[in-house]
């Protein structure tokens, strides 16, 4: 019994995860979605202000490139990962209510 417990709990975790997945890459690539959304925001920025967006966008690759190499050099000590996966959980939950409330994601 337990492992059959053990089973279903893996495969609603797998079922959330794929759906927060599926969601969130839905409102990523749709038409008007998230990316077009934030690429053209970015864009208007970066033609309006190009003196602003260039040392933002600098700042940001250097502060990526040295929390990757931290992160690298320690290993894995934080619980991070599985707070993903606890998001990825939570936005599957929050995608299939929307699916059956509303109609869609």
């Amino acid at each position: 019994m337990k492992e059959y417990l053990v089973y279903v709990e893996s495969f609603v975790v797998i079922v959330l995860v794929l759906f927060g997945i599926g969601g969130f890459s839905y409102h990523l690539f749709r038409d008007n979605g998230w990316v077009e959304a934030v690429a053209g925001n970015l864009w208007d920025v970066s033609v309006q202000y190009p003196l602003i967006a260039l040392p933002v966008i600098v700042a940001a690759v250097f502060l990526g490139r040295r929390w990757n190499d931290a992160r690298v050099a320690h290993g894995r000590t934080t619980s991070l990962p599985d707070y993903f996966i606890y998001a990825l959980m939570v936005a599957g939950v929050v995608f299939i209510g929307r699916y059956f409330w509303l109609g869609y994601f």
